[in-house]
């Protein structure tokens, strides 16, 4: 019986070496046992410490510079912004003006000595011109001849008599209820007929005649010019101030 004992002992012993390959190395074979390999489908696992920093994602996606994109920082509350500076805009110019026109040579004259000092090559010029010759007091025009008529028999009924019934012309189907040589007297005239009911219009009377103009060589601002002007054009009636127009 003590032999049987020592007997398993020294069986368990064999096989014990045997399985830790002490006996017997050299002659194993690839069969005879297999590295254990861990599938590569396997996550790897990562330590704590590796994951302090996140992991940069590449989102395919360019980054735009900040010094390029940064808007501008807005004004904190009760701080007035800055203006924007803008380019100053030039203002529009001609290279010629024409003032007129005028029938009397020496006005014509007095306004270019006037604008020498400033346009040595201004000149003066004569040509054919629509001239105000008069202001018309005038009833308006009716659409066509038989209204005008009627239109007069009406004034004759109010007690205006003194009436002339335009029947060609530009100013066919008016009716002249006077001619005046300023406007200022027109103007008189127009009100008396107001305070009769009868409604009015003051035009100037237009005659085609030689007149005089100032021509101007102008490069500059046109209000430099009409600031000129001004001056002499304040010594005048109204309805005598001629504004410069550019030249044709």
């Amino acid at each position: 019986m003590k032999y049987v004992f020592y007997i398993l002992i020294l069986a368990n012993v064999v096989f014990f070496l045997w399985e830790t390959n002490i006996i017997g190395q050299g002659g194993g074979t690839a069969a005879s046992y297999r590295e254990l390999r861990l599938p590569h489908t396997v996550e790897r696992i990562a330590l704590l410490s590796e994951r302090s920093a996140p992991p940069e994602k590449n989102t395919g996606v360019a980054l735009a510079d900040p010094s390029v994109t940064q808007a501008a920082p807005e004004p904190s509350e009760g701080e007035t912004p800055e203006p924007v500076q803008q380019a100053d805009v030039p203002a529009p110019e001609s290279g010629c003006f024409q003032w007129g026109p005028v029938a009397d040579e020496a006005r014509a004259r007095e306004v270019l000595n006037l604008v020498k000092a400033q346009s040595d090559q201004a000149a003066l010029v004569r040509k054919p011109s629509d001239l105000t010759d008069g202001w018309w007091v005038l009833f308006p025009k009716a659409h066509d001849l038989e209204a005008a008529k009627s239109n007069r028999k009406m004034l004759l009924e109010k007690g205006v008599t003194d009436l002339w019934l335009f029947d060609k012309g530009p100013l066919q189907g008016a009716i002249s209820l006077g001619l005046f040589k300023t406007r200022a007297r027109a103007e008189q005239a127009q009100k008396k007929f107001t305070e009769q009911g009868v409604i009015t219009e003051v035009v100037p009377r237009l005659v085609q005649s030689e007149a005089y103009w100032v021509r101007i060589p102008w490069t500059r601002p046109v209000p430099e010019l009409e600031a000129m002007l001004k001056p002499w054009d304040g010594k005048r009636a109204a309805d005598q101030r001629l504004p410069p127009v550019p030249c044709d």
